[in-house]
């Protein structure tokens, strides 16, 4: 009977021990930012070469990712000057954390578009599209296509 007792206590010990994990989980992950979309853009620029890269309007996020720029709290994104080239960056400010998975699935959509495309004829493309980034952050989202794609995700981390 002490045994059993024993292994009681210490099963109640392993279970607050986990439930304190898993506050600490939620209260840590995911915090929202107060960072201008501006900003962080700015500091995504400022990390990668954008020679290739023209800042798009919200008709192009619409065209390209089927999404309305103006449900969000900010979008911003860049497109490759070029039709052959697949270069591509799309920062967007959720108005609500329930937007995370909309924008994922439009983010996903477009990639898989976009690899569809390029099979066949542009190895080199459809290795940065594989290489791409989609780093959710609290109430952001940076999706990099671009050869220093790890540079932007880094700084966009240092920006929220």
């Amino acid at each position: 009977m002490e045994q059993l007792e024993k292994k009681i206590v210490l099963v109640k010990y392993f279970l607050i021990a986990g439930l304190l994990l898993f506050i600490a989980g939620l209260l840590f992950s995911g915090k929202n930012s107060s960072a201008d979309i501006e900003q962080v853009a700015q500091k995504v620029e400022q990390s990668i070469d954008m020679g290739s890269l023209s800042r798009a309007d919200n008709r192009m996020v619409k065209r390209l990712y089927g999404l309305n720029a103006n449900d969000y709290e900010g979008v911003a994104l860049y497109v490759s000057d070029s039709n052959m080239k697949v270069e591509e960056i799309l920062i967007v400010k959720l108005a609500d954390n329930a937007q995370t998975e909309e924008v994922q699935s439009a983010v996903q959509g477009r990639l898989d578009r976009q690899l569809d495309s390029f099979e066949g004829y542009g190895p080199q493309q459809c290795a940065l599209l594989e290489d791409h980034v989609l780093d959710t952050a609290g109430n952001y989202i940076l999706y990099a296509v671009h050869q220093d794609a790890a540079a932007a995700d880094q700084a966009f981390r240092k920006s929220l």
